[in-house]
């Protein structure tokens, strides 16, 4: 397959059924998990930006610490550049009272958290909070489990503006507990932003939070060590990655907290990294429109993790009103190429990744991203500079872990997928189907083309689609026209809404025997062009298998 993950919707078939489905002509029902949206509150129509204390301090948090994070997130100029959620986690609660009411830690907290609530909303700051959906939170204090309800209006008295809900020491299904909290919060008569942390991409995430974990435990870490614990950063953008259509405004896949600036001091494990490395960290970040949520000691941190975290053009880069989440599109080895549409007319963010532990030479071309052949301006946001116009594409040499963050302003080309057939054989009985994500409804049709020889115009449109009570149906995808010329099926969006993500298969005959392939696209931004070839397929006693649809 061309994908080495697959995005968890519960409802998907394996390939192997898929494939013996669509060879005998059958339609695959598609079974989203309702025809309800996102969840939409009017909350994080851009990525949470703030300081949470868990990655330097763990459980070693009082009053006067949240006091001074908080000062120093003003007189840094955190706040200014965009931060203001101070966000407690674990440890600031002992017990519940008599009424079930849970208790602060009267000794760390003395004066309570609706004084320390004000103290931070006084400074132009929002308060962020911790709970668990168990018994017990990960470190043993109290959890929500049976007090959700009580929980939500106790912090809304608070005047909590986050709460970041754990996932230990539960005893009930972990989807109806979420939505428990989720509906909670919602009647607290507070608006509070519901970031679930559920340790990995969930399917009812986006329908549940404002944001929800992606990936595991991040720690201090480049790349995995052997003594490492948790997920080093490379690791969580390749996960991430995975769930990129998924993002939008009032939803962000959340790859857990930064540790810029901790240099391995922190509690949670980790050697630290380079300021390269961490340079990479947080425009990775940024490009992926994650919460940029702070881990390290403000007070103290170095002139380089200050203009690390408060770039405005990086941070630009995250806050973009689209919400999309900017993903992989060329894989050159140790060398990536990665691209965001954001807001106006041909414009891109790309991010070229040197994965490599030397400086490599990187380029994209123009067409990677989606956008027409010509001249584009490009900046680096890093930088802070102007780079100049270049024709078809640019290349520049990145360091050994490090990320060139570009703005290029090119020509916009038409959301359209082209499929091009480059395998010299006849390629019969080809079927392309599509299943495209809007307003986090996920739509599927097919079309039957026969033999590909020729020029085939299909339009993808899902307006008009109506819900069965199990999925949306219509003539989703239809054919436009046929024409004699090259081999190649072009797919034109001509539904006006934006499509955060759209998965395109592929089914076909070489001789007789079948061969199956997908691609995922993220969002639909320009023209994409794909290669329809199943030379080097293997054959693994069951069927052909390879790399047969890929980006060209």
């Amino acid at each position: 397959m061309s994908e080495s993950h697959r995005d968890q919707r519960p409802w998907r078939p394996t390939s192997a059924a898929l494939l013996a489905l669509l060879l005998v002509g059958t339609a695959v029902a598609a079974v989203p998990a309702g025809p309800a949206s996102a969840l939409e509150n009017g909350l994080e129509r851009t990525p949470v930006m703030g300081w949470n204390s868990w990655n330097r301090y763990a459980c070693g948090i009082d009053e006067d610490l949240i006091h001074r994070q908080a000062d120093a997130m003003v007189s840094t100029g955190m706040r200014d550049a965009g931060y203001r959620y101070v966000n407690l986690d674990d440890c600031w609660q002992t017990s519940r009272d008599a009424t079930g009411t849970i208790v602060a830690d009267p000794v760390r907290f003395p004066s309570g958290m609706r004084a320390l609530g004000d103290y931070l909303h006084a400074r132009g700051l929002k308060f962020g909070i911790y709970s668990d959906r168990g018994t017990q939170t990960c470190a043993g204090r109290p959890g929500s489990q049976g007090h959700e309800a009580q929980d939500a209006r106790t912090y809304a008295s608070w005047g909590v503006d986050l709460l970041k809900y754990d996932n230990c020491n539960a005893t009930l299904d972990q989807k109806s507990q979420y939505e428990t909290m989720r509906d909670a919060l919602a009647a607290s008569g507070r608006q509070i932003v519901f970031s679930v942390c559920a340790w990995a991409f969930k399917p009812w995430g986006p329908r549940t939070g404002n944001q929800a974990r992606s990936t595991g435990d991040i720690v201090d870490d480049y790349t995995r060590n052997a003594a490492t614990g948790g997920m080093p950063v490379d690791e969580i953008i390749d996960s991430n990655n995975d769930h990129a259509m998924y993002a939008h405004p009032g939803f962000f896949n959340d790859p857990d907290m930064l540790q810029v600036g901790n240099y391995g001091t922190g509690s949670v494990g980790g050697h630290g990294m380079t300021d390269t490395e961490y340079q990479t960290h947080f425009s990775m970040w940024a490009l992926m429109a994650a919460p940029l949520i702070a881990g390290n000691d403000l007070t103290t941190m170095s002139a380089t993790t200050r203009a690390i975290l408060t770039n405005p053009e990086v941070i630009a880069v995250d806050q973009d009103p689209l919400g999309v989440q900017g993903r992989r599109i060329r894989d050159l080895g140790e060398q990536e190429v990665w691209s965001k549409k954001v807001q106006g007319s041909g414009v891109r963010v790309v991010a070229l990744w040197n994965r490599a532990g030397a400086a490599a030479s990187i380029h994209v071309d123009w067409r990677d991203v989606g956008l027409g052949s010509g001249s584009a301006t490009v900046r680096d946001l890093v930088a802070r500079a102007d780079r100049g116009s270049f024709s078809d594409g640019y290349t520049t040499t990145v360091p050994a872990h490090g990320v060139a963050l570009l703005r290029v302003a090119g020509s916009e080309t038409p959301d359209v997928i082209r499929i091009v057939k480059t395998d010299t054989r006849t390629v019969t009985d080809l079927q392309v189907r599509t299943e495209f994500l809007i307003n986090d409804d996920w739509h599927d049709d097919y079309e039957n083309i026969g033999t590909l020889d020729h020029a085939i115009t299909l339009n993808l449109n899902g307006n008009g689609a109506t819900w069965n009570g199990t999925a949306w149906v219509g003539d989703l995808l239809t054919t436009a026209g046929s024409s004699a010329g090259p081999a190649v099926v072009t797919i034109n969006k001509t539904d006006p809404r934006f499509i955060y993500g759209v998965r395109v298969h592929v089914t076909f005959k070489i001789n007789g025997q079948p061969h199956y392939d997908f691609e995922d696209l993220s969002p639909l931004a320009g023209t994409t062009n794909l290669q329809l070839d199943a030379v080097g397929g293997n054959w693994d006693g069951t069927r052909w298998t390879g790399n047969f649809l890929r980006i060209s």
